[in-house]
């Protein structure tokens, strides 16, 4: 399945919505994860506008005050949905992948910058995956979090990674 993950940090104006539908179109994606939306309503007509196609499912989460807001869409005749588990920064969305005939899981992640916030998130995310570990997970997103010290750009390695961000690292692997 040719997943599209973006952090597209406000999707209201007609030049990322055109740079999006042509990104979709040249890629030929199946299923396309947005982070920051900062959008608050969304309509059929505009998923439909933005994958250039009407055979077009999708779920947005509003976030708060914008701030957060996660769009997965996908195409009907590629993706079959079944369900899905919203929260607080992620859409977990079950179905069906159709060519492949695999049953999977595609998340949507936009993660906060706070630490505490985003064991919360890791938290509920682990225990949703744990109800169904027979199924193929795929975890898109934005994360705000790095799986090791090289990762970290702009930051040297003396003294820049505290306690804290250890344990960050620690809790995202």
């Amino acid at each position: 399945m040719l997943i599209v993950s973006l952090n597209i940090r406000g999707l209201g104006g007609g030049t990322k919505s055109r740079y999006l539908k042509n990104l979709i179109s040249r890629e030929g994606a199946e299923f396309v994860c947005i982070q920051e939306t900062k959008l608050k309503g969304f309509t059929d007509a505009r998923c439909f506008a933005l994958w250039g196609d009407n055979r077009v499912g999708w779920i947005h989460y509003e976030g708060e005050n914008g701030g957060g807001s996660l769009l997965s869409m996908w195409h009907k005749d590629m993706f079959c949905y079944e369900s899905h588990v919203m929260g607080k920064g992620f859409i977990v969305i079950f179905g069906q992948h159709l060519r492949s005939t695999r049953k999977c899981v595609i998340v949507n992640i936009y993660s906060a910058c706070s630490l505490r916030e985003k064991k919360i998130l890791w938290e509920e995310i682990t225990g949703i995956k744990g109800g169904s570990q027979e199924l193929v997970w795929c975890l898109c997103g934005d994360f705000n979090a790095v799986r090791s010290r090289r990762e970290r750009k702009g930051a040297s390695s003396r003294g820049a990674m505290a306690s804290g961000q250890t344990s960050e690292i620690n809790g995202f692997n």
